[in-house]
């Protein structure tokens, strides 16, 4: 036969599975027949390049090269000599990243894009995107090295913060997720109670670390600030809806629409009672019940002509109907006033957080990261 080949050694027929390539060691000689073999993925044939290698008959079995096969299903293939292991897809335990102090897996950098999945639904992206995956990866490590920057005193806080984070999760989780038991929650997606608190702990460490470095006049002069440009106002407001559309879902004109909270406007400026005109027509599903009441609400949290309104308006005084993309409003300040410092301060360290975090991001984790090295999908 003109296909039989000869004097092929038993041995390292794993050369052929992987690269194509013949190799020789000293050993059995072995006979093999080379077949011009059809390989159809998903009712589609491919063909196996040269350097992917041909298929091959020894001893009454069919060997196909591995590299192809995986490629041509969209898996990465390889050998680790030191393990003396093939693997295909995700390499086991591949060190993706080094940064001073420590390196990241592929498997616990999966491990944390899904955690992140897992408790934030509102994270996207594709895990085939190297963009994607690099971002993650960069979090991770940021985290990771703010989080040894924790001094022992800072360490007791940090315990306890992740102790009621962990629970306001745990309770999150079971009401969304209609379970009773978390542990049989976190199985099923492979995770366990002590992965989930070791990433929250992650998390509030390194934000207890960004902490540590906000001045009070940091947050002073943000205080200022944002007091001055009217951003800390907080406002108790009673307001009736009429929107573009009626409660069964039938569109109403423009016209029609601020027609309706004119007469509504009338009705109040003669002196008819605010509480009792909103639960009997607005159409906010959010205030109607309360008497069209939104107390001690942040005013820039409002849409922006419902917002300028406000800002406008004098105690107790009537708007004429303002609108907004929801349709028209009728509103009235009942109270206005800016937060103290104390009162503002939470939300201004967090703020200052976010910032040093994008700071330290940017301008410092760069030089600490000695190699990624991110598979190519």
């Amino acid at each position: 036969m003109n296909d039989k080949v000869k004097g092929l050694v038993l041995g390292l027929s794993l050369g052929v599975m992987m690269t194509g390539s013949i190799a020789f060691a000293s050993g059995t000689q072995i006979e093999v027949y080379f077949q011009n073999l059809k390989y159809m993925f998903d009712g589609v044939e491919k063909k196996p390049t040269e350097e992917q290698g041909a298929g091959f008959i020894y001893n009454g079995t069919t060997y196909v090269p591995l590299r192809f096969v995986s490629e041509a299903l969209g898996k990465e293939v390889g050998y680790d000599a030191d393990t003396e292991t093939i693997w295909v897809g995700k390499k086991p335990n591949a060190i993706v990243a080094a940064y001073q102090g420590g390196q990241v897996t592929q498997e616990e950098l999966d491990t944390y894009i899904k955690l992140n999945r897992f408790v934030q639904s509102s994270v996207v992206g594709n895990t085939q995107d190297q963009r994607f995956m690099d971002m993650a990866l960069r979090h991770l490590i940021g985290y990771r090295i703010l989080d040894s920057r924790l001094t022992d005193e800072m360490k007791d806080a940090v315990t306890k913060e992740t102790d009621k984070q962990l629970e306001q999760i745990k309770q999150y989780l079971l009401l969304t997720r209609g379970s009773d038991d978390l542990s049989s929650l976190l199985a099923k997606e492979g995770f366990t109670v002590e992965d989930l608190r070791g990433f929250v702990r992650l998390y509030v460490g390194g934000n207890q670390v960004l902490t540590s470095g906000i001045t009070d006049l940091e947050i002073r002069n943000v205080y200022v600030d944002q007091a001055t440009h009217l951003e800390l106002l907080s406002a108790s407001v009673r307001h009736i809806l009429i929107g573009f559309s009626d409660p069964n879902g039938n569109q109403r004109s423009k016209e029609d629409t601020l027609k309706l909270a004119q007469d509504l406007k009338a009705r109040l400026d003669k002196g008819e009672d605010f509480a009792q005109l909103a639960k009997q027509f607005s159409e906010d599903p959010g205030s109607k019940d309360n008497g069209g009441l939104y107390e001690d609400a942040m005013v820039r949290d409002w849409v922006e002509p419902f917002k300028n309104a406000v800002k406008q308006l004098k105690l107790n005084e009537i708007s004429k109907p303002v609108e907004t993309e929801f349709g028209y409003h009728v509103i009235r300040v009942e109270s206005l006033r800016t937060l103290h410092i104390e009162e503002a301060k939470d939300e201004i360290v967090q703020g200052l957080v976010n910032e040093h975090y994008n700071k330290f991001m940017n301008d410092e984790l760069p030089g600490l990261i000695e190699k990624i090295e991110l598979s190519k999908k």
